[in-house]
């Protein structure tokens, strides 16, 4: 078939597509592999397939049937709840147009086709994103209300909700800071199934009160095996040291825990569990996300993010690292400008110990589609196989398995959709296992448009987010680039601020400031759909925080505390997972001051007075891809949270308030605004000038020239109005 010939049927398959896809419910990719690897488990005869499946896919078995959770789009006029339950499936959280719901696994197909279910998906599950800090972001001044401030902020009054994994319930960082009271007041592991389940929901277990949580002391051994990480990111966004100089940022927050079971059904039932907590208390809530994955869009329009965005508002917040792929090369973006171009790329492959293969996500333009095949080649790059093309348009389910030569075999994986109902894309998973060091190249063909591909490392239980670089060595073949490196959900939702990772300044032995440095390991923007993202960055290298007292990888800790006759550990980890939980923490400080903050107000105060130094060097109004929109500067934003509260109306940036010239030598002049009280704070937070003048509606002038070299944070108060605004000392 010419590639003319099959560009046309394209088009029309397209077309058609979009006409059967109107009146019928539809599956994601996610979706349609686990249908096919529930389909290949159930022929073994001993059924140890099957619980293997399970494990990688969080599939739950009640009743003697396996059930997953998915992510729906449902048109709620025409839903037919009664055709769900008689197919099984149970409903849990509701929004506008998403729903949560547990199904079946062998019932896929007839769920898709019941009345008002628009689209399934099961999601791909997510993985973690693996004493400086608080120093680094001035939280520490906002802790003892230095700065100009009239009182200390601890996030008192504010919930810190944690979903992850590893939790120790029972470590001291959790109470108050007499060590008497636990402010960790409850947590859902979704993993253990003995109940009782929240009310409302009908898995998991919650633990309750103090008794509950101390008698349980950890959540569920869980695919990750004996972990720490939700100990570590809580210590850091809520911690109270327990008389270390380890302190959280937000030592005076309550605390929540959800253990996720990382399908997106669990996910939004997790937010929306923490929502109905929040409220019950009547207390704002910041959601930390260290975890992410590489297997779906990166434009923000999962339906998890979806659901973010229809609950971010006054007083919910939700904070995301960005995700640990700075160096690896496991990105292309290809445009494709002729019916005859072709993109080739070699799949190279990840090194740990228990690694599967490789998984390449594929994702083309809307109203376009694609072919792909992949070629086996030696050493010297001559071809030792060829697979067939496998085209968008036929939605391919696709797993083949050739044998090269003995104990040489390749499997190759493919599921693919000719335009996700999320935002009319094609998209392809490949999953290919190699089983000696042949060369396996990627060919794509007969597309359009821009494209982009991520390529991560498989292991045989799980995906995973740890990328793996494209490689250049086949004759026309493009290597990879470590931009669009976000994770999914938190790195690119647009109601999610996301956090880059520095390493902390310190102070080295003989009094020099050293370090400051931005991450390497640290991933860069943009998202997708052209935003630019990380929003800020925070301190992520080599964090010492509370650890899992009962993870038998803290037995050797470098440092631990007594409290009633145990041990708990301190350990230092790096990742973005520990820079999240630092705004986290500095967004409860926030709330504090100004419980009804929205999560864009949360966002731009945070951009505003970020910090810049000789590491950031200068970012303009549209930011930076690695950096955001600079260095997180809790006593800056509370100051400017505190003005949202006592002035009828505040402006950060305004375009109508000018400072000239900005950078400058010394004089600055504002036009737009006569304040009548202005003070000028350091990028440390300390203020180092105050002045008032006359409100004569005249401009106003202010001589820096006795300030040293750097970034300044300008407030300005006037009549009903106060402005900050940002400027450079030259």
């Amino acid at each position: 078939m010419t590639h003319i010939l099959r560009l046309h049927l394209s088009i029309l398959a397209a077309v058609l597509l979009a006409i059967s896809v109107m009146g019928q419910g539809r599956t994601s990719v996610a979706t349609r592999i686990l249908e096919s690897a529930v389909k290949a488990a159930t022929v073994d005869p001993d059924g140890r397939a099957m619980l293997g499946t399970a494990k990688e896919f969080d599939l739950e078995k009640r009743d003697g049937r396996w059930y997953a959770g998915a992510a729906v789009l449902v048109n709620e006029d025409l839903l037919d709840e009664q055709g769900l339950e008689e197919l099984g499936a149970r409903i849990g959280s509701r929004m506008d147009g998403i729903m949560s719901l547990r199904f079946p696994v062998d019932r896929i197909q007839e769920l898709a086709q019941v009345p008002g279910i628009r689209y399934i998906d099961t999601g791909f599950p997510m993985s973690p994103d693996l004493e400086h800090s608080i120093r680094d972001t001035r939280a520490d001044s906002v802790h003892a209300g230095l700065g100009g401030l009239y009182t200390g902020y601890n996030g008192n009054g504010v919930v810190i909700a944690v979903i992850d994994w590893g939790f120790d319930y029972t470590h001291p960082v959790f109470r108050d800071s007499s060590l008497s009271e636990l402010r960790l007041t409850r947590a859902w592991d979704q993993n253990k199934n003995a109940g009782p389940n929240p009310s409302g929901y009908d898995f998991g277990t919650e633990y309750v009160g103090t008794d509950e949580l101390l008698a349980a002391g950890e959540d569920t051994l869980y695919v990750f095996g004996p972990g720490s990480h939700g100990t570590h990111v809580a210590g850091i966004a809520g911690g109270n040291g327990a008389g270390t100089v380890n302190m959280g940022t937000a030592p005076g927050a309550e605390l929540i825990f959800v253990s996720l079971r990382r399908d997106p059904a669990s996910f939004i039932d997790a937010i929306n569990w923490i929502r109905e907590h929040a409220e019950s208390v009547d207390k704002p809530f910041v959601v930390n996300m260290s975890f992410g994955s590489h297997m779906g869009p990166h434009d923000g329009t999962l339906l998890q993010n979806q659901a973010m965005d229809q609950m971010a508002g006054p007083g919910r917040v939700f904070v995301g690292s960005a995700g640990n792929n700075g160096t690896g090369n496991f990105h292309i973006k290809h445009t494709f400008n002729s019916p005859t171009d072709l993109l080739r790329t070699v799949i190279e492959y990840g090194t740990v110990a228990d690694l599967w293969g490789q998984a390449v996500a594929i994702w083309g333009e809307p109203g376009s589609s694609f072919g792909i095949r992949l070629i086996i080649a030696d050493g010297s790059n001559s071809t030792v196989h060829e697979t067939e093309y496998h085209y968008t348009q036929d939605e391919p389910s696709v797993t083949d398995t050739v044998v090269l030569a003995v104990g040489d075999t390749i499997i190759m994986r493919l599921h693919g959709e000719q335009a996700s109902m999320l935002n009319g894309k094609p998209n392809m998973v490949l999953e290919v296992r190699r089983t000696v060091s042949r060369k396996v190249v990627l060919e794509v063909v007969e597309a359009s448009g821009e494209m982009h591909l991520w390529n991560v490392m498989r292991l045989p239980n799980r995906f995973t987010n740890w990328g793996v670089a494209f490689g250049s060595n086949y004759p026309g073949s493009l290597g990879g680039d470590n931009s669009y490196a976000l994770g999914e959900p938190a790195g690119v939702g647009s109601s999610v601020i996301t956090v880059a990772s520095h390493r902390a300044e310190q102070i080295s032995p003989v009094g020099n400031l050293i370090y400051g440095h931005r991450s390497s390991f640290s991933s860069r923007g943009p998202t997708v759909d052209g935003r630019t993202k990380p929003d800020i960055s925070a301190p992520g290298e080599v964090v010492r925080s509370s650890v899992n007292s009962f993870d038998p990888g803290t037995s050797n800790a470098p440092l631990t505390v007594e409290f009633e006759g145990v041990e708990y550990p301190f350990q230092s980890y790096s990742g973005t997972s520990m820079s999240a939980p630092a705004v986290t923490g500095v967004v409860a400080l926030l709330l504090e001051v100004n419980p009804w903050l929205t999560a864009d107000d949360v966002k731009t105060i945070l951009k505003e007075t970020a910090r810049l130094d000789q590491h950031t060097g200068e970012i303009g109004p549209d930011g930076d891809l690695a950096w955001g929109w600079g260095k997180v500067n809790a006593l800056a934003a509370v100051r400017t949270a505190f003005l949202f509260t006592s002035m009828p109306e505040i402006s950060v940036e305004p375009d109508d308030v000018l400072i000239y010239p900005n950078p400058t030598e010394g004089m600055v002049h504002v036009t737009g605004f006569a304040p009548s009280h202005v003070r000028v704070f350091s990028s440390a937070g300390a203020m180092v000038l105050e002045r008032s003048f006359a409100q004569d509606g005249t401009a106003a002038s202010l001589d820096l020239r006795g300030l040293d070299g750097g970034a300044y944070l300008l407030e300005m108060v006037g009549d009903q109005r106060a402005v900050i605004k940002r400027i450079v000392i030259q």
